[in-house]
């Protein structure tokens, strides 16, 4: 079994299935990087900072 560059499994002919609490950490990680992606665009765009942000 090999693995792309994300850790994530390839598969194979041996290849376990991934687990449901393992595919639960993937979806919280995978969320928790799109929420701390828009926290980050939302920073930047309220500078400077007598201007409210866009979606504030």
């Amino acid at each position: 079994m090999s693995e792309n560059t994300e850790g994530l499994s390839t598969g194979g002919p041996d290849a376990k299935p991934e687990s449901a609490e393992e595919a639960a950490k993937k979806a919280r990680r995978a969320q928790h990087d799109h929420d701390d992606a828009r926290v980050d665009e939302w920073e930047e765009e309220s500078f400077p900072a007598s201007d409210p942000p866009s979606n504030y």
